[in-house]
């Protein structure tokens, strides 16, 4: 997605993946942002410019996400393109908002007109695009406890809304004074029908799954055995 920027600035970072609440809530910022941009212009304009600044790199990582992930599914490629399109008239609005911020009259006027887009994207992404899917991921480490877990991933497996991940992680036997011995990975003990996933190749980063069960909730205070740190409670709630 292109769109001329109102002053120059470094790139936008990297691709966030978003869900369809996360572009909604995306937009509702924007739309929020708006409405304080144009009650500030006027008392102090450079501010007003950096907001949007950081209103055009937002719309332009969404439409990059929009494009990425609806762009490749033929059912939705054509609403994908056409929020694009939305997103890039609104960078372009934004920057001429940017180089009319001593008329205030011009202003006000490019508002509304911004206004009317941002909700027009808004509803687009709303109506237009599916609805996500849940996703839970569950997180054994010892195959002989996974009967513990079974039954709660058989429901959200057999659930048409929901995409169900079983990622066995490794977990180590602590020394008395709480360092690592021998690391295990129990991932091949499964029974044939788990679908398994390696814990080095699902990326929480990506998902960011709604839900993760896990055996202990205070897995970093385990005296006896330890749970790969990278799968502390504490590390899985960033996700």
């Amino acid at each position: 997605m292109q769109c001329k920027k109102p002053v120059t600035k470094k790139g936008t970072g990297e691709l966030k993946r978003y869900k369809k609440r996360e572009l909604l809530e995306n937009v509702s910022t924007l739309i929020r942002t708006n409405d304080a941009i144009i009650k500030s212009v006027k008392t102090n304009p450079e501010s007003a410019v950096r907001t949007l600044v950081s209103c055009q790199e937002s719309a332009i990582r969404l439409g990059t996400a929009i494009e990425n992930r609806y762009g490749e599914i033929a059912d939705y490629r054509q609403d994908a393109e056409n929020i694009v399109k939305l997103l890039e008239d609104y960078c372009e609005n934004i920057y001429q908002f940017s180089q009319a911020v001593s008329d205030e009259s011009r202003c006000r006027k490019l508002i509304k007109k911004i206004q009317k887009q941002l909700f027009q994207i808004q509803n687009a992404i709303q109506y237009a695009l599916p609805d996500d899917k849940k996703e839970a991921v569950f997180l054994p480490y010892k195959a002989s406890m996974w009967d513990s877990l079974e039954s709660v991933w058989k429901a959200a497996d057999a659930d048409e809304n929901c995409d169900a991940y079983v990622v066995p992680i490794p977990y180590y036997d602590r020394n008395p004074d709480g360092s690592f011995r021998e690391m295990y990975y129990e991932g091949d003990q499964y029974p044939e029908y788990v679908p398994i996933t390696r814990y080095d190749e699902y990326d929480f980063e990506a998902h960011r799954p709604d839900v993760v069960y896990i055996h202990n909730g205070y897995d970093n205070c385990n005296i006896v055995t330890s749970v790969h740190p990278d799968f502390y409670a504490e590390n899985l709630k960033k996700y």
